[in-house]
């Protein structure tokens, strides 16, 4: 058996060629971007979700709070509706004790008056109970629907009344 011998030195033989780890590396490396795009995208996701609940619980807060500003612009309203009632009534009054003012003769002093929701109470001192009878009264029966009154003679001749008018009730109208 002969023996064969080489005239170069044995060289070590790689497990890859060059050129195979020069693959090798550009494969990890499009490895390692594809799964970091992908971690990328994950963390995006679970951002924008969390971003998308946090967005839904601002407008269940603010579809609360806009139910919450319509109760209170109906209670405003309500409000203003009746402070518009009470002024108009509060003109009428005004208006009507004026017009009632008006009515008193200059020969009736008037004392006081209380006005209630359909009933009028005047107290005063006539001089005479025709005086009231012929000035006063006609007015009063015209206006009202029931009107009584009660005189009380002074020691000096005159006359302290007392007159209670009525108007009807809505409900008697009916």
């Amino acid at each position: 058996m002969k023996a064969y011998y080489s005239f170069i030195k044995p060289k070590k033989k790689p497990l890859f060629k060059e050129d195979t780890k020069l693959w090798l590396i550009f494969i990890s490396i499009s490895m390692f971007l594809y799964l970091s795009f992908g971690a990328f995208l994950l963390i995006k996701a679970y951002i924008f979700k969390k971003e998308t609940n946090e967005l839904k619980q601002q407008i269940i807060s603010l579809n609360e709070q806009i139910k919450e500003l319509n109760l209170q612009k109906e209670f405003i309203l309500k409000q203003e509706t009746i402070y518009t009632d009470i002024m108009t009534k509060n003109q009428l009054v005004k208006q009507q004790i004026r017009n009632l003012l008006d009515l008193i003769p200059d020969p009736i002093t008037l004392e006081k008056f209380y006005i209630d929701h359909n009933k009028l109470i005047i107290y005063g001192i006539t001089p005479t109970k025709d005086v009231y009878n012929l000035l006063m009264l006609p007015p009063l029966e015209s206006i009202f629907d029931k009107t009584t009154t009660y005189f009380y003679e002074l020691p000096n001749g005159w006359y302290r009344f007392k007159s209670i008018n009525y108007l009807k009730s809505e409900n008697e109208k009916d």
